[in-house]
């Protein structure tokens, strides 16, 4: 059965003037996306408070619909943020999420395809680009990578998390390749995918 999912991309404004690290997203969920519309995208702007809670939540461009803008807002507010610190002391934070959505198959074999996409990443990107933990900002290392490919094969990749130029580059071009030996992904789709460099390091995989 066809559904309309919403794929959130995340990328940070920055913090607030006193914050030494950013706010940083610990989880988010697939959400049902508004109707089509005009501009598939709307771009929400809030505030992340010292524990983490989401407040002073905006439109900052609309979508064109306001009761799309309003799905976009009800989606965010279901998700998870590690607030911004400063001197190691967690402090409230400006962000934004600037959100696209596209028509995805919600059918049991693509959950199992990006299902098998996803541990592929996992368990090669490490192993094909190793990363200089020189590279990782503080804190952080977590590449965050909003993939969408568009009709006709296209595909646009762009980092929502960074954990570093470097590793941000290796991590774009693992997923492309890989994206290259899965034929079994929806023709249309727009998903982000991260890899845990830390993760990787921790198991001896430098």
């Amino acid at each position: 059965m066809l559904k309309r999912t919403l794929f959130a991309c995340l990328l940070a404004t920055g913090a607030a003037q006193a914050a030494d690290t950013p706010p940083m997203l610990l989880g988010h969920h697939e959400c049902i996306a508004p109707p089509q519309v005009g501009r598939q995208e709307a771009k929400v702007g809030f505030t992340i408070t010292e524990s983490g809670a989401i407040t002073d939540m905006h439109i900052i461009e609309s979508s064109g619909s306001a009761d799309a803008d309003a799905r976009v807002m009800k989606c965010i507010e279901g998700y998870s943020y590690k607030p911004a610190t400063h001197n190691g002391i967690a402090v409230a934070a400006p962000f934004h999420e600037n959100y696209r959505w596209a028509r995805l198959r919600d059918m049991e074999g693509d959950r199992h395809a990006f299902g098998e996409f996803e541990r592929d990443i996992d368990h090669r990107c490490h192993k094909l680009y190793p990363v200089d933990r020189r590279f990782f900002v503080a804190s952080q290392p977590l590449s965050l990578v909003n993939v969408t490919r568009l009709e006709g094969g296209e595909v646009h990749t762009s980092i929502v998390q960074s954990a570093g130029e470097k590793a941000d580059k290796n991590a774009i071009r693992c997923i492309e390749d890989i994206l290259k030996d899965h034929s079994d992904l929806p023709a249309v789709f727009s998903r982000s995918f991260q890899i845990d460099w830390w993760h990787h390091t921790v198991e001896g995989h430098q």
